[in-house]
């Protein structure tokens, strides 16, 4: 679990930082202190405006990364604008964030991409909601529509998950503790172990791990509201996750 961050506030101070956000916080406190920059914040800015440009305008979207938006992505990651103490990233990734875009999950074969891809199946909302304590619970709202089906199903699938600290002070480990899947009815044309397949071939690693297995995640940046994700483990390798938090993203 995550090592807990004390900060020594007065009780002025204390009523101040409530209404700060957690990054703010924690730069307030003084125990962040970044590496001169070897960019303008205007670069930043600038960089930072083009990867929302090709971002969904509403939360249920979601987009794969493609090529113009992979493009801004790595452009972005080279600024480094990543954490620099395990306190920072501790504090800066609590709270929910919804997913608006990631990397494609790699298909068996071209065909069974396809129908994947094909699948009446819609993401209504992504989310991680990531507590101060590494507790985390990863959620998908969905929507499916088949042939014998008069009305769309509505479902949503929990995983639970823990993050923990690493040696390294942008990156993160997950595992995943319990899943739930949550149906009013079965689909009549897809039973349970292929409605899986079709939202794990649109969903990010956290929902496709195996259960108890660890994941590694880099954080490649993150600011108040953006939030840039790499896998490190095994097949997962360089897969790309971008989240905005909540609170602040329309």
């Amino acid at each position: 679990m995550l090592v807990f961050l004390l900060l020594s506030l007065s009780s002025d101070g204390a009523r101040a930082a409530m209404a700060l956000t957690p990054l703010q916080q924690l730069a307030s406190a003084s125990t962040y202190l970044a590496p001169p920059p070897v960019f303008t914040p205007a670069e930043r800015l600038t960089r930072r405006e083009e990867v929302l440009r090709w971002l969904p305008a509403d939360r249920a979207g979601l987009v794969l990364e493609r090529d113009e938006l992979a493009s801004a992505i790595e452009q972005l990651e080279l600024l480094e604008y990543r954490p620099e103490t395990a306190a920072f990233h501790q504090l800066g990734v609590t709270g929910v964030w919804t997913l608006r875009a990631l990397s494609e999950p790699e298909h068996a074969n071209e065909e069974e991409a396809v129908r994947m891809r094909e699948t009446e199946l819609a993401l209504l909302n992504v989310e991680q909601r990531i507590e101060f304590d590494g507790a985390a619970v990863m959620t998908v709202d969905f929507e499916l529509r088949s042939d014998g089906d008069d009305d769309a199903i509505r479902g949503r699938l929990e995983v639970d998950c823990t993050l923990a600290l690493t040696p390294m002070a942008d990156s993160l480990d997950l595992r995943t503790a319990a899943r739930r899947l949550r149906l009013p009815r079965l689909p009549s044309s897809m039973g349970i172990e292929d409605l899986m397949r079709a939202l794990h071939s649109r969903l990010s690693p956290e929902f496709r791990a195996e259960e108890g297995v660890r994941i590694g995640l880099q954080t490649t940046y993150m600011d108040e509201d953006l939030r840039i994700t790499r896998c490190t483990t095994g097949k997962l390798r360089g897969e790309c996750m971008v989240h905005r938090r909540r609170a602040i993203a329309p």
